[in-house]
């Protein structure tokens, strides 16, 4: 990694060149906060589609407002702020489509509190993908197609030639690693999924 790439993670830095127009710059906010956005998005739409081109719209504006900055929590309220009123403008265009607004349409004061939630819950989401990825590499392969691709133990084993009880030894082994990373709650989230959706 570059001087200048390692750089990036110090938020003073990375906020300074984001002003002056550094396109790196940019593209590493964006890849922080992409995918939980587009995650929290698809929360409130159902629609894949939709809320990726929401949320690129919404970080694309990061760039074009890159001067009025001054932290990455400002960034991600702002981005999150930004989503969720696109999401109930997409929501109420859809809603107008189909005619049928007194039947379905909710007002937006009772969103409050579920978009509240569904925030915390990207951002927990956002953290345990980080630190899956930094598993060992066969370990945090399963885990992934385990928690994300939704993958059974049989389908893992199958897609990486592997035996089902390897699958089940590297998932007990990244759920061992994990437990000393994650907070309580994250933690907690994590082992619930695997052992309610994929129990050994």
């Amino acid at each position: 990694m570059s001087t200048e790439q390692s750089g990036y993670r110090n938020e003073h830095y990375l906020l300074s060149q984001l002003k002056s127009g550094d396109q790196q710059a940019f593209c590493h906010i964006f890849k922080q906060f992409y995918p939980p956005l587009c995650f929290f998005c698809n929360r409130l739409l159902s629609n894949k589609a939709a809320a990726e081109e929401i949320v690129q719209d919404v970080l694309y504006k990061v760039w074009e407002k890159n001067e009025d900055f001054n932290s990455l929590i400002s960034i991600k309220a702002f981005l999150y702020i930004s989503t969720r009123n696109a999401s109930m403008n997409y929501i109420d265009k859809e809603q107008r489509k189909l005619k049928r607004e007194t039947a379905m349409f909710v007002r937006n004061e009772e969103f409050d509190e579920p978009v509240i939630r569904e925030i915390i819950y990207a951002e927990v989401l956002n953290e345990l993908r980080t630190e899956i990825n930094n598993l060992p590499e066969q370990c945090g392969k399963v885990i992934r197609m385990l928690y994300e691709e939704d993958m059974k133990p049989q389908e893992i084993a199958d897609e990486l030639n592997i035996k089902v009880s390897t699958v089940y030894n590297q998932k007990m082994r990244g759920i061992a690693i994990l437990k000393t990373r994650l907070a309580g709650a994250t933690f907690d989230m994590l082992v619930l999924y695997l052992v309610f959706n994929h129990p050994s």
